[in-house]
């Protein structure tokens, strides 16, 4: 069997089109990223998160033991209104089997990316699809997310992959503010100067944190603003 991983960046999708451009930068440090897997966090379907963990499994034995395994996570595991959720336990449960079955990995948690993506199950699309098309939706009065740019996300990633030892390690490169739900739709209410329409449902927790002492350094380095416009700004940049 071909002990070599077939290509440094394994997937199609958002996250793998965006970390294409560092190929020969993964290759120098002998990391395989693997941005493969199901991209829905609503997903419910048994056999779809079955799919996705088999394939993690059978890549086991495919990747050269020497390569470091890089794999994406999600922030939504400190989230208790959402880390019972069957997409999370997946998620979870893809990391123990990394962590037991891979001698070299980095695991990244990832909180909402917002960037030039057509998937309309991530938290901000929907909410603009919904204001754009006047239709009615649920807003958890409670929930809280950080919101992060892709292109910081990239920029942070590939400063701690220069700069520091990243072997066996799970890091969140996530935006430490968190927003209101309210909030998000009020700011895409400004951006579109459209009022959006929405029954106010008692759910989420506001009460949680995201550990990002291990990127502190790679934020500065990067002269990344987590301020009070950022979230304002990365709105404007993907969705006017």
């Amino acid at each position: 069997m071909n002990k070599n991983c077939p290509n440094t960046i394994i997937g199609s999708g958002f996250l793998a089109k965006n970390f294409g451009k560092y190929e020969e930068l993964f290759k120098k440090l002998n990391i395989c990223v693997y941005a493969a897997g199901v991209s829905n966090s609503l997903c419910k379907d048994r056999k779809l998160l079955e799919k996705d963990k088999k394939r993690l499994y059978d890549f086991r034995d495919k990747i050269n033991k020497s390569k470091i395994l890089l794999y994406f996570g999600t922030c939504s595991s400190y989230d208790p209104s959402r880390n019972k959720n069957p997409y999370v336990k997946n998620k979870l449960e893809i990391e123990n089997f990394i962590k037991k079955n891979f001698q070299k990995y980095l695991i990244i948690r990832l909180p909402e990316v917002v960037g030039k993506n057509i998937n309309s199950n991530t938290l901000i699309n929907f909410f603009f699809e919904k204001i754009k098309r006047n239709e009615i939706f649920n807003l958890w009065t409670k929930a809280r997310r950080s919101v992060i740019d892709i292109d910081d996300v990239t920029k942070i990633l590939i400063n701690l992959l220069s700069n520091t030892k990243h072997e066996n390690k799970t890091i969140n490169i996530a935006n430490p503010e968190k927003y209101s739900s309210i909030h998000i739709v009020k700011i895409i209410e400004n951006l579109t100067a459209k009022k959006a329409k929405y029954n106010l449902v008692n759910k989420g927790e506001d009460n949680w944190t995201i550990d990002v002492s291990q990127i502190i350094d790679s934020i500065e380095n990067c002269k990344i603003k987590f301020n009070r416009n950022y979230l304002k700004y990365t709105l404007e940049k993907y969705f006017i």
